[in-house]
């Protein structure tokens, strides 16, 4: 009994001795090793703003400026800051909304992850320059209210929609996009983030990379009801933005406007190239639009929504995306094809009478024009009889039994010229051309056979 009875304070010690053990432990492991309780401490004291890069500006070949950048910003809040007595009746009039859409805007849904009542976030968004000039004046009545500001794009020229494009925000599957190098990195890499822009449409969406420059931030104290009260670390952790790259075109915008001017209430397009070096000059597609009415503001929604639904598809770019017969331009390459296969010779001559006949039955016609007494002269009437007549030289040259042979050979030529293929513009949307092949004409008479009525005999 007296054994057991000085045994008990010993054990009483060794009960303590591991309780202060295991408290030293978790104190290590907290301080030490776990920086999850740091991290959490950090975000309930230091605030991270992020700082917005101005998006590279667009030039034409003589450095007249195609696209700027305008200003709007967002207006931001922090709950927990917002004046419960402030002039609510002031505010929505200096911004134009309702008392309705105030409250609407003010509360959020708490549970969900993305809102904190500590934490600020959009409250009105695209607030134009000339809104938030009236705004700013009384700002300081309203704590917990403070702007950011965001670039968005101008046209000083009212020009060249299809070609330079529009922006919008992003969506959820542009979110994942991550910078190249850091593939295998956490989210703080990925290059958007929720409400940032991106480039849709055009030189914009070409040249994304280029033109969107790099987001920086900048973090600030904040005491334990969510106000600043400093910069935190006195700025020296704080990233600034990079600008986006300028891009220099080799488009003229004088020669642009002049094709525009041409196309007025046409359909169709206009693709001006030089030759010896393969840039583009201009890029016109009619019908057209004021690329200001698609800029980052209240109403673009309901412009984006007009356009889409017109007759006259205006958002269509029929410089890279329509799909148009060549007509005349086709001549001269089945003439150079029958000059090389020695199916045809610079003096040959082929009479026209105003079209082109079998069996006495016209079956394309022409303009009334002098013989063609060679290819030169052709050319020059554009002459249908002259190269309808070539090409079937060109088709039957194994053979009127073996069009197959002759329209294969034919069509090998057209590859070698690029035809069928993309021509691979820098510019995004291009569809490429066709040509039919003996398969197509093959399948095309086994189906008017098996469509065609029948005549019954009675």
């Amino acid at each position: 009994m007296s054994l057991s009875t000085n045994q008990r304070p010993i054990q009483i010690r060794w009960v303590f001795i591991i309780a202060a053990l295991l408290l030293i432990f978790k104190a290590g492991q907290l301080q030490l090793w776990d920086s999850s309780f740091r991290m959490k401490a950090d975000a309930a004291t230091i605030g991270e703003y992020v700082m917005y890069p101005s998006r590279g500006l667009i030039y034409d070949r003589n450095d007249s400026l195609l696209v700027n950048n305008d200003y709007i910003y967002d207006l931001m809040v922090t709950y927990n800051q917002v004046d419960p007595k402030m002039d609510t009746t002031k505010f929505c009039d200096l911004l134009g909304i309702t008392k309705d859409e105030f409250s609407k805007r003010l509360r959020k849904n708490w549970t969900d992850v993305r809102y904190s009542r500590s934490v600020p976030y959009v409250f009105l968004d695209k607030i134009s320059v000339r809104t938030y000039a009236r705004f700013q004046e009384t700002l300081y009545e309203f704590p917990g209210f403070f702007p950011q500001v965001r670039n968005v794009r101008g046209y000083p020229h009212s020009t060249s929609p299809h070609l330079l494009g529009y922006i919008r925000e992003v969506n959820r599957k542009e979110l994942q996009i991550k910078e190249p190098e850091e593939e295998g990195s956490d989210d703080s890499t990925r290059v958007y983030a929720l409400g940032d822009y991106i480039g849709a449409s055009g030189l914009e969406k070409q040249y994304e990379s280029f033109l969107r420059g790099k987001k920086g931030r900048r973090l600030v104290l904040k005491d334990n009801m969510g106000r600043e009260v400093g910069d935190y670390d006195d700025g020296k952790s704080d990233v600034s933005a990079v600008s986006g790259s300028n891009i220099y075109t080799t488009v003229d915008l004088e020669l642009q406007k002049y094709g525009e001017k041409l196309m007025s209430n046409k359909i169709g397009s206009i693709v001006a190239i030089e030759p010896s070096t393969g840039e583009i000059l201009t890029m016109i597609s009619t019908p057209s639009y004021d690329p200001n009415k698609l800029t980052i503001n209240k109403g673009r929604g309901t412009t984006y929504s007009q356009l889409q639904s017109d007759s006259l598809n205006p958002l269509f770019n029929r410089s890279l995306m329509a799909q148009y017969p060549p007509g005349s331009l086709f001549k001269p390459v089945v003439a150079l094809i029958a000059l090389q296969d020695g199916l045809l010779f610079p003096n040959t001559s082929i009479s026209c009478q105003g079209g082109y006949y079998v069996n006495g039955q016209k079956l394309t016609g022409c303009h009334f024009h002098s013989t063609c007494n060679s290819v030169a002269s052709a050319i020059q009437h554009s002459c249908n009889a002259y190269f309808v007549n070539v090409f079937r030289r060109i088709v039957d040259q194994a053979g009127a039994d073996q069009p197959a042979l002759g329209l294969n050979r034919f069509n090998g030529y057209l590859e070698a010229f690029g035809l069928g293929h993309k021509l691979g513009i820098d510019f995004p949307g291009e569809q490429i051309g066709n040509y039919p092949t003996s398969q197509y004409y093959s399948e095309a008479v086994s189906y008017t056979h098996l469509t065609l009525p029948t005549k019954r005999i009675v």
